[in-house]
């Protein structure tokens, strides 16, 4: 039987089309709850950052015609394949042309646009009716490009724009790739499984006063670090002398920063914190960081003369990412 279509279910269908989320890798995330992970151009632009009705979080990124400026980013690019930037759009009035979603590309041992440049005004995108409205461009890398600075080009706005979460995906390469939920190595069973959740008993966090970002990411309940909330959070736990491995998975967009370490103190009866010296073990050692998710095993030696207890850190403060874990388990080695 032949289905005939009516525009408004034309409509409908492409509007649920365009809703779905892209089969792509996702590359960057920019959430503008801080300036963080994007530049400014001209060099002495004020980026101002709106707390008023923002897409999510607690602020967005903001233009008007009396603050306007380029926010960009630099990315890596492979010839030949398919971009998708999105963001968030909100606008007052109908902006010019130059204000757009834009790449300049760069060919090996060029500078910005030696590859070319692409660009899509917001106004092909989005209404200017004071809503917010998702925007999609698509963008194709040119053979012999290697980078391009990927840009909100909003130098010149003629009218107030709010931009947030923004998102890059590499179309042409397939959802990265995880570790399933609950891969374990070691045999046996855990002394410790720490399930990171609203609530979870013993951990603590360092500086005091920030707030603990749990989220549920993919099937697993994990504690989320960013640039903007970026902590450390510890806890204590009861290790005696002997060979141990700690398991957890974790996934970050860019490579941490050496700083962004697993890191167990050995402390003395009385003593200071690690005066028997400590296992530091930065994440970007344990797997590539492409949005998927990694499982990390871990072996810890604590040595003798080590007081009731071990303190046990994610050293996330100052991340340079944004960076999930989730399901850390600890398991002692038998004797040989």
């Amino acid at each position: 039987m032949m289905r005939h279509w009516t525009i408004s279910m034309v409509l409908a269908a492409a509007l649920a089309a365009f809703a779905q989320p892209p089969q792509g890798r996702l590359l960057k995330y920019l959430d503008f709850e801080s300036a963080e992970g994007f530049s400014a151009w001209p060099a002495d632009a004020h980026v101002e950052l709106d707390p008023e009705n923002p897409k999510a979080g607690r602020t967005s990124l903001v233009f008007t015609p009396d603050n306007h400026f380029v926010a960009y980013f630099y990315q890596p690019m492979t010839g030949g394949h398919k971009y998708l930037l999105t963001c968030w759009v909100r606008m007052e009035g109908r902006p010019i042309d130059r204000c757009a979603l834009a790449m300049s590309f760069s060919k090996q041992g060029g500078g910005n646009g030696s590859a070319g440049r692409k660009e899509v005004p917001l106004n092909r995108l989005a209404a200017a009716d004071n809503q917010w409205h998702e925007c999609r461009a698509e963008f194709e890398a040119p053979a012999e490009a290697v980078q391009a600075q990927v840009m909100l080009a909003m130098f010149r706005a003629n009218t107030t724009i709010f931009i947030d979460e923004v998102r890059l995906y590499d179309l042409s390469l397939g959802a990265a790739p995880s570790v399933p939920a609950g891969t374990v190595r070691t045999a046996g069973a855990p002394l410790q499984t720490l399930v990171f959740q609203a609530g979870a008993r013993g951990l603590m966090k360092w500086p005091s006063e920030s707030a603990f970002d749990f989220v549920a990411a993919d099937g697993r309940k994990a504690i989320r670090f960013t640039p903007a909330r970026s902590y450390s959070v510890y806890f204590y736990q009861a290790l005696a002398p002997g060979e141990y491995v700690f398991e957890f998975d974790w996934k970050a967009l860019e490579k941490p920063i050496p700083r962004c370490a697993l890191i167990v103190f050995f402390t003395s009866p009385g003593g200071k914190r690690g005066d028997l010296g400590n296992r530091t073990v930065p994440l970007a050692t344990l797997g590539e960081a492409t949005g998927g998710w990694n499982h990390a095993a871990v072996n810890v030696k604590v040595p003798a003369g080590v007081g009731r207890t071990c303190q046990v850190m994610l050293a996330l403060y100052r991340t340079n990412t944004t960076v999930e874990v989730a399901d850390l388990k600890i398991f002692r080695r038998p004797a040989p």
